[in-house]
């Protein structure tokens, strides 16, 4: 089942009350608080693992392509739906060396955002959910406390320091070791929700404990938009992905027929994976020098001006020359024991 669905469905209230005062309640906002959004929502994008891993390259792998096509960036829609898998995500981000550890817990979570955009496009406030892949069909997904704000002409308000951001203001994420990375995330601003703002500060009236809940807060989501900034690019490319819309209006009949939920229609998206080109130069001289020997040449993201397209894989150089062969690498990762809760490290982000 899509995490789409499960919040569809969502219809509890969120209850909670701090360990220091039992007796108080505090209703915050969680998955069901979007439900009808997300039924009325008029796009809805599942991304197929290929794309996602294709998106995560582009933002973790080859980040300076996206920060420089940020100026040609758009939101595709006013109001839309996007989801993934963080397993893929997380593979990537750890394959990249972006961070230290590979999060075993991310196998089988999805994770989705929900996006209000600007009629211009230039802005949007998402709000973030996932849920694990032992999660029970009936159980709630879960909604990150933050609103994340995006500005692509990075006209933001400056951040707070840490009792600001639990007063309302707004947090800024660094990555000073990736300079493509910080400038992806200068268009950022990080924000709790009023009411889980308000639970945390009858919560957490420790200061190591308010630093702690929100850095790893800010580090459950803020990876999580540069990769949704690469999947706007590509969807933008000429050539980048194939869309197929899915109907379930034949499946919702049978689980009407059976007293179940319906199931909500959505466009699962995919890679352009197209087939092999030939050699695209001939054998011998080319431009002044030796052609290379015969290479494989993969899919990637190319700028021209104002416009960006998809080059499809292809074979580069002359046979003539010899031919370089791929060799596959096997990587196995063991299990680790995880939390329930989506958690990263937070060592190489910077709260500011």
């Amino acid at each position: 089942m899509h995490l789409l669905d499960r919040i569809a469905r969502s219809d509890a209230p969120l209850l909670l009350a701090p360990n220091s005062r039992p007796d108080i309640q505090f209703e915050v906002n969680g998955a069901s608080r979007y439900a009808s959004q997300v039924k009325r929502c008029p796009l809805r994008f599942v991304l197929g693992d290929d794309l996602t891993r294709a998106s995560a390259e582009l933002a973790f792998a080859d980040g300076a392509r996206l920060a420089g096509c940020l100026d040609l960036l758009r939101m595709p829609a006013p109001q839309m739906w996007v989801e993934w898998s963080d397993e893929v995500h997380q593979r990537v981000m750890y394959e990249t060396g972006l961070v230290a550890e590979y999060d075993a817990a991310a196998q089988g979570r999805r994770v989705g955002i929900l996006l209000q955009g600007s009629v211009d496009g230039y802005g949007a406030v998402v709000r973030t959910f996932w849920v694990n892949a032992d999660a029970h069909e009936s159980s709630e997904a879960t909604m990150s406390p933050l609103e994340t704000h995006i500005d692509l002409r990075g006209e933001l308000a400056q951040p707070t320091d840490l009792s600001g951001v639990l007063s309302g203001g707004f947090a800024a994420v660094t990555q000073r070791t990736d300079p493509a990375m910080d400038s992806v995330l200068d268009h950022v601003r990080f924000r709790f929700d009023p009411s889980w703002a308000a639970y945390y500060r009858a919560a957490a009236t420790d200061p190591c404990v308010q630093e702690h809940l929100v850095h790893t807060s800010l580090a459950a989501v803020a990876r999580d938009i540069p990769l949704l900034l690469a999947f706007f690019l590509l969807l933008s490319a000429k050539d980048a992905t194939r869309a197929m819309p899915i109907s379930r209006a034949a499946i919702n009949r049978k689980r009407q027929s059976l007293g179940r939920p319906p199931l909500l229609d959505h466009v699962e998206v995919r890679a352009s994976l197209d087939a092999v080109r030939e050699s695209d130069a001939e054998d011998g001289e080319l431009a002044g020098r030796q052609s290379p020997r015969l290479h494989h040449v993969r899919g990637h993201l190319v700028r021209r001006d104002n416009r960006v397209f998809w080059r499809v894989p292809h074979l580069r150089g002359s046979a003539s020359r010899g031919m370089v062969r791929s060799r596959t690498v096997c990587l196995s990762f063991t299990r680790a024991r995880g939390a329930d809760a989506r958690s990263y490290s937070a060592e190489t982000l910077r709260i500011q």
